[in-house]
C-alpha cells in the first residue's frame, strides 16, 4: 500500500502539481487510518497466502444499442458503471462521472446546472433555455429533457452506460457529443428481498438508501427505493453567516411491473425528487478572503429543486420481433436565488476593487416534457440484416422568469421594478436583465439500423434518423427592448446517420472503423443585436443549427483467456455552427451564436487486468486536442463590461453610441483558441483487491487516483476567467462483507489530501459578468453499514 501511494505521489510530479504540498497533503490524510491500512495488509498477506482459483473479468451486457448485448461486441466506445464500480468510485451525482470515463468532464455552472461535455463537446450555450445539451441522457429508455434532472442523483442503480461519440441514429438529435444512460434495478417475481445501508461521515453527513422488491403473484412485482442525503455545507459565506454546498434531498421511485401474458410486459415507473438548500458556493475571483472554501457575498443565495418523472413501457415480443412503446411526461421546477455579483460590496470597496451590486431574485425555470417512442428490434434477420426500427416524439414547454436588481446607488437596497406579462416590462426601479419567456420544442424522429454479416469476421452496420425539430417562443424583455412581445421560430429538418465496418481479429478481439454524421439543432435568443448601423451585429434572434462528422477506430480485446481487457479508440470530428454563449455589442444583448469550424482529436484507453487472483488494476486515460480552425469575430463579454464601465464613469450614457463602439472594438478573432472543457489529459486508475479472510468473510479494498488535466472554461481563453487549473484526487475504500451477504461495512476516504481542486469556472452573460468557481469537494470519510433482508 504504502508503495501504490509513492507511485500516486510520483505521478503528481509528473502532471506538474505543486509536489511537495500533495505530499504532505497525502501524508496527513493517511496517518488517521494508518492503523487500519496496516490491518488491511496484514489481512492482504493472508488472503493471498490461501491462493483462489484462476479469476477472468466478466462477460458485461449492455443494451447502448437498444438491444441487450455484449459490451466487447460493440463498435463504440461505451464504458460502463456497476452499483459494485459506483461505491468503490464514489460516483453518487452526475458530476462525479468526470473523469471514470475517458474524455468525459462534468462541470458545474452557475452552481446548479451540470454541463456534461464528451471528448470537448458539451453544452456552451446553457444559459439558454431552448438550446440542447450535446449529451442526451436516458433513465430506463426514457429520454429526459430538463438539464436540471442531472442534479436529482442516483437512486438504486444497477448500471450506467456512457456513450462517447455523436450518435446519430439510435438516439435523439442532441447527441452530437454522446449519450448517457442510466438502468435501473427492475422489480422481479422472484422472491421478496430488500437492502438498506446507512453512512455517517464528515461533515454530519447522514445518508441512508433503500430498496424493496415485494413479488404480487406469478405475474406482478413492485420496487420501492427512498433515498436520503444531508450534509452540512463545504463552504461558508463570511459575511451573512450562510453555510454553501451542503445537502438536503429526498429521492424516491416505485416501479410496477405486470406480466399479463407470456409475451407481454408492462412497467409502470414514479420519481420523485426534491432538495431545498442555500446553493453551491460560486467564489467570485476578486474575493479576497484568503480560505477557498470561505466568501464574502452581501446577498442571500437559495436552490430549490423538484423533479418528477412519471413513465410506462409496454413491451411485446412478437413473432420476430420486439416491439417496446415507451411514454413519459416529466416535470421540474427550480427556484434560484443568488448574490449575481458573487461578492461583498464592502469587501471589495476596502481592497480599492468595484463591481456592481446585483441579485438574481428569482431565477426560475418550469419545464414539462412529454416523450413518446415506439421501437421494434428484430428477433432474427431478415434478408441477412439484424435491425431496430422506430419514432420519437417529443414536446417540451419551458416558463422562465429572471428578476435581476442592480444596486446602482450602492446603498445595499435593491429597489423593486415593475414587471407584468400582460405588458412590456418597465424601467422601474433598479431593474437589471428582467425576462418573462416561454419556449416550446416540438421533435419528431423516424430512425433505423441494421447490422449485416459479410462474413463469418466482418459485420457491416448502417443506420440513418430523420429529425423534424421546431422551436416556438414568446419573449418579453426588460426595458421594452425590443418593444413588445417577441415571436421567434425556427424549424430544422436533418438526415444524420452511422456507417461501421466491424472485423473480428480472433476469438476475443475486434477492431472497427466508424463514420457518423450528427447534428444539434438551433433555438431562439431570450436578447440579441437590433441593429448594425453603429457596430456590426454578434447575435441574432436565432441561432443555427450544429452539425458533426465524427470519424473512430477502434479496437476490443479480451487477453490471456479474459484476464486481461484491453479497449482503445482514436477519433476526430469535424464540426461546423458549434453553439456557444455570445455577446453583441448593444448593452445587454446576449445570446447563443455559432462558431463556424473547429475540430476535435484524440485517443482513448480503457485497460484493465487481473495481476494476480486477488489483485486487478483497472486504468481509463484520454488525450484530446481541439480547435477553432476558422477565422471568427466574436465578443468577451467581461472585455466589453470593462469598456462599459471605463465610460460610464466619465458620463457617458450606457445605451449611447460611444459604449456599443467601445464595446464593439473589444471584439476578437477565436481562431486557434481551443473549445471549452475540454482537457488534454485526464486519467482515472484504480488498484483493487477482493480476497478472503479466514472463514469470516471476503474483504475489498480499492485505491484510487483521479487525475483531470487544466482546461478553459470558454472559448476566448482569457487568463483572467477561463482557466481551470488541473487537479489530482486520491480516494480509498475498505468493504468487508460476511459470506451469507446479509451485511457489509465500508469505510470510504474520499480526497485524501484534501486538493481544492476547481470543478469549474462560470462568467455571466448577463448582468454584470462577474466570474466565479466553484470548487470540488473536500476531504471526507464515510463509515456505511449495509444489510441485506
Amino acid at each position: 500500500m504504502c508503495a501504490t501511494a509513492a507511485s500516486f505521489a510520483s505521478h503528481r510530479i509528473a502532471t506538474g502539481d505543486q509536489t511537495s504540498v500533495s505530499t504532505r497533503r497525502l501524508a496527513a490524510a493517511i496517518a488517521p487510518i494508518l492503523p487500519l491500512l496496516w490491518t488491511t495488509g496484514a489481512l492482504f498477506a493472508a488472503a493471498v497466502a490461501q491462493g483462489q482459483e484462476r479469476r477472468a473479468l466478466e462477460e458485461i451486457i449492455v443494451t447502448a444499442e437498444k438491444r441487450a448485448e455484449s459490451l466487447q461486441d460493440l463498435s463504440q466506445a461505451v464504458t460502463t458503471l456497476s452499483e459494485d464500480d459506483m461505491d468503490f468510485r464514489h460516483v453518487d451525482s452526475f458530476v462525479d462521472v468526470s473523469g471514470v470515463a475517458p474524455g468525459v468532464t462534468v462541470a458545474k455552472n452557475e452552481g446548479f446546472k451540470t454541463v456534461i461535455s464528451i471528448r470537448g463537446i458539451g453544452n456552451e450555450a446553457n444559459q439558454n433555455a431552448s438550446a440542447n445539451p450535446s449529451v442526451s441522457y436516458h433513465l430506463d429508455g426514457i429520454y429526459i429533457a430538463s438539464p436540471f434532472a442531472l442534479h436529482t442523483g442516483f437512486l438504486d442503480i444497477e448500471r450506467i452506460e456512457v456513450l462517447r461519440g455523436p450518435q446519430g441514429t439510435l438516439f435523439g438529435q442532441n447527441s452530437t457529443a454522446g449519450a448517457i444512460n442510466v438502468v435501473t434495478q427492475a422489480p422481479s417475481v422472484d422472491a421478496y428481498d430488500g437492502q438498506l445501508d446507512v453512512a455517517l461521515g464528515s461533515y454530519d453527513l447522514l445518508q441512508t438508501r433503500t430498496s424493496m422488491n415485494v413479488p404480487l403473484g406469478q405475474r406482478a412485482a413492485a420496487r420501492l427505493a427512498v433515498s436520503s442525503h444531508r450534509h452540512d455545507g463545504y463552504s461558508e459565506n463570511i459575511v451573512r453567516n450562510e453555510p454553501l454546498d451542503e445537502a438536503d434531498s429526498l429521492s424516491v421511485r416505485a416501479r410496477l411491473m405486470w406480466l399479463p401474458t407470456d409475451t407481454v410486459r408492462v412497467d409502470a415507473t414514479a420519481s420523485v425528487f426534491s432538495e431545498d438548500t442555500n446553493g453551491a458556493a460560486q467564489k467570485g475571483i476578486l474575493d479576497p478572503t484568503p480560505d477557498k472554501r470561505e466568501l464574502a457575498q452581501d446577498s442571500a443565495n437559495r436552490y430549490d429543486l423538484g423533479s418528477r418523472l412519471y413513465s410506462l413501457v409496454v413491451e411485446w415480443d412478437a413473432p420476430g420481433v420486439t416491439v417496446k412503446s415507451l411514454s413519459s411526461y416529466q416535470s421540474d421546477e427550480i427556484t434560484v436565488v443568488r448574490d449575481n455579483d458573487r461578492n461583498d460590496f464592502a469587501t471589495l470597496i476596502g481592497q480599492g476593487t468595484f463591481l456592481l451590486p446585483s441579485i438574481f431574485d428569482p431565477e426560475i425555470n418550469d419545464q414539462t416534457t412529454i416523450t413518446q417512442e415506439v421501437n421494434l428490434v428484430s428477433d432474427q434477420p431478415a434478408w441477412g440484416w439484424d435491425w431496430v426500427a422506430g419514432i420519437f416524439y417529443l414536446h417540451t414547454d419551458v416558463d422562465i422568469v429572471i428578476r435581476e436588481y442592480l444596486d446602482f446607488d450602492t446603498d445595499g437596497v435593491f429597489d423593486a421594478s415593475t414587471a407584468t406579462r400582460e405588458q412590456v416590462l418597465n424601467f422601474m426601479g433598479e431593474a437589471g436583465f428582467i425576462s418573462d419567456s416561454n419556449p416550446e420544442r416540438d421533435s419528431l424522429s423516424v430512425y433505423g439500423q441494421g447490422t449485416y454479416s459479410l462474413s463469418d469476421r466482418a459485420r457491416l452496420i448502417s443506420g440513418l434518423r430523420y429529425t423534424n425539430d421546431e422551436v416556438y417562443s414568446e419573449v418579453t424583455n426588460f426595458f421594452g427592448r425590443p418593444p413588445g412581445t417577441q415571436i421567434l421560430q425556427t424549424d430544422s429538418r436533418k438526415i444524420t446517420g452511422r456507417l461501421v465496418l466491424e472485423v473480428d481479429i480472433g476469438s476475443d478481439a475486434m477492431i472497427y472503423g466508424a463514420y457518423t454524421h450528427g447534428f444539434k439543432p438551433g433555438g431562439s435568443n431570450l436578447t440579441f443585436g437590433r441593429e448594425d448601423v453603429i457596430a456590426p451585429k454578434l447575435v441574432l434572434p436565432t441561432f443555427e443549427e450544429e452539425t458533426v462528422d465524427a470519424y473512430e477506430i477502434g479496437l476490443k480485446a479480451d487477453i490471456a483467456n479474459a484476464r486481461g481487457r484491453i479497449n482503445a479508440a482514436l477519433f476526430r470530428y469535424d464540426y461546423e455552427n458549434l453553439q456557444f454563449q455570445a455577446t453583441d455589442p448593444e448593452v445587454f444583448e446576449g445570446g447563443v451564436g455559432n462558431v463556424p469550424a473547429s475540430t476535435v482529436h484524440g485517443a482513448e484507453l480503457e485497460a484493465a487486468a487481473f495481476l494476480t487472483d486477488n489483485f486487478m488494476v483497472d486504468a481509463r486515460l484520454a488525450w484530446l486536442e481541439t480547435e477553432i480552425v476558422d477565422s471568427f469575430l466574436a465578443l468577451d463579454n467581461v472585455r466589453s463590461d470593462d469598456a462599459t464601465n471605463a465610460l460610464l464613469v466619465m458620463g457617458e450614457s450606457l445605451f449611447g453610441a460611444a459604449i456599443q463602439r467601445a464595446r464593439a472594438a473589444q471584439i476578437i478573432d477565436v481562431k486557434g483558441n481551443p473549445l471549452a472543457k475540454s482537457p488534454r489529459f485526464t486519467a482515472d486508475v484504480m488498484l483493487r483487491y477482493s480476497g478472503r479472510v479466514g472463514a469470516w468473510g471476503t474483504l475489498e479494498a480499492g485505491l484510487r487516483y483521479l487525475h483531470r488535466g487544466e482546461f478553459q472554461h470558454r472559448i476566448f481563453s482569457s487568463p483572467r476567467t477561463d482557466r481551470v487549473p488541473a487537479y489530482g484526487v486520491v480516494d480509498g475504500m475498505v468493504r468487508f462483507e460476511r459470506d451469507d451477504a446479509r451485511w457489509h461495512v465500508d469505510l470510504i476516504a474520499a480526497n485524501m489530501t484534501d486538493e481544492d481542486g476547481v470543478n469549474a469556472r462560470f462568467t455571466d452573460v448577463f448582468g454584470v459578468g462577474a466570474t466565479s468557481e466553484e470548487l470540488i469537494a473536500p476531504r471526507r470519510y464515510t463509515l456505511r453499514f449495509g444489510m441485506a433482508f
